[in-house]
């Protein structure tokens, strides 16, 4: 296992760890069938594949450094390398189900290269995003049955199919809709204060903690608190602090938002924390605060 941990985490290396230590060929492309019967909040994972997820049931969330996406069984999301935090809510009845296919860019950019001329149809460039999610058809059901056939008998799934099996997906995705497929980008990672105020500013309203943002940064903590506190002059968990309650007072001017429900909207964990960091800024209740705006 490369898996990476110390006191406060673990980072799970994807989908490496799933290899036991055996390097990967960058044509391979591996297919996983994933089943959990427990919830799961905010892992770290290092992707250095690109991933098709095809959720069978529950729900996954994905926050990258600028985007989060969330994926409801039934629906398909195509996820490009980089860090990210991933989450996992068992369904009630089912649990938690998916097929995960992995493959490098190098795949990828020889099957754009073979249907360019389905990609030259196309008007402008879209912008690009560092996830798609598509809902699953009849064709998407039929190709997931066929897909878990193959993973129950391992010593016929060979390479070869493997590669087959990817490329008839991402085909049918190609011509469902090419400017959405064509809009997977990998996305570069920008450096030094761009990247950290992007991450930062992106998660204000979230429950995400400092260390979990220097992971989206690709920075040790320590790295990122320095240049957090050259960039914004205070400490990151006073500045977070301070914008999240700004925030929630931007919500309490509106008198159709509630003030006991406001705190899960800027990121507090529960009602009585938020009340009392509320009161010991402002120097009243979230509830005063909004009678007074009235």
């Amino acid at each position: 296992m490369t898996t990476t941990s110390n006191l406060e985490s673990t980072i799970y290396h994807l989908p490496d760890d799933l290899m036991s230590d055996r390097e990967l060929p960058a044509d391979e492309v591996i297919i996983r069938h994933y089943q959990s019967a427990y919830t799961s909040e905010k892992n770290k994972i290092m992707l250095s594949r690109n991933m098709i997820n095809l959720l069978v049931s529950g729900t996954k969330t994905v926050v990258y450094p600028h985007e989060t996406a969330v994926l409801h069984g039934g629906e398909l999301v195509l996820l490009s390398t980089g860090n990210m935090l991933t989450s996992e809510l068992i369904s009630d009845d089912k649990g938690f189900a998916s097929l995960l296919v992995y493959f490098s860019n190098d795949v990828l950019n020889r099957f754009l290269l073979k249907h360019d001329h389905l990609l030259q149809q196309l008007p402008g460039q879209a912008s690009p995003k560092p996830f798609q999610i598509y809902r699953q058809d009849a064709f998407i059901r039929h190709f997931i049955q066929s897909l878990l056939l193959l993973v129950s008998n391992p010593t016929a799934f060979s390479a070869e199919l493997r590669q087959l099996k990817l490329e008839e997906l991402l085909l049918y995705l190609l011509q469902q809709d090419a400017a959405k497929l064509r809009a997977l980008q990998i996305v570069s990672q920008d450096t030094g204060e761009l990247q950290l105020k992007k991450v930062v500013e992106t998660h204000i309203g979230q429950p995400v903690t400092v260390e979990e943002l220097a992971f989206l940064c690709n920075m040790s903590s320590s790295t990122f608190k320095r240049k957090f506190e050259r960039l914004y002059n205070t400490s990151p968990q006073k500045w977070l602090r301070e914008q999240k309650l700004q925030l929630a007072a931007d919500l309490l001017h509106s008198s159709s938002e509630i003030p006991s429900e406001v705190y899960h909207k800027v990121g507090y964990q529960n009602h009585s924390s938020f009340s009392a960091a509320f009161r010991e800024h402002f120097g009243v209740t979230p509830s005063d605060y909004q009678a007074r705006q009235q």
